[in-house]
């Protein structure tokens, strides 16, 4: 069965949610903690979520299936009319990529150097 994208913000909302109840669950998606590149920041949850997980509906580890069969420039295309990505150095940017670091730190993983931080619009 072919992975279907959001087509509503709440759909993401839920996929991030999900996302870090399966990181606090010691779920396999730990172990991909570095290859994601896009990670979309939820301000009033205070979470982050990256694009290839929060961009298709009903996302937990198990359905992610390691991203088979799942593409960023499907999820990218579909995340930007809520999103924006955040421009490399800005203020903005930076302490969210320190606040994401120390998550991903937390799981004894690396950030991706060429990772990206998105928020709402």
């Amino acid at each position: 069965m072919e992975a279907e994208l959001v087509t509503k913000l709440d759909e993401v909302i839920e996929n991030v949610k999900q996302f870090n109840k399966d990181l606090a669950a010691g779920e396999d998606v730990i172990s991909q903690l570095t290859m994601f590149k896009h990670w979309y920041y939820l301000e009033e949850l205070d979470l982050f979520g990256p694009s290839k997980y929060v961009g298709y509906k009903n996302m937990n580890t198990s359905r992610y299936d390691r991203g088979k069969g799942k593409t960023g420039v499907d999820t990218e295309a579909v995340l930007k009319q809520w999103f924006r990505k955040l421009e490399n150095g800005s203020e903005e940017e930076q302490k969210l990529m320190v606040k994401l670091m120390n998550l991903v730190e937390g799981y004894h993983k690396r950030v991706r150097s060429n990772a990206f931080v998105h928020v709402l619009k």
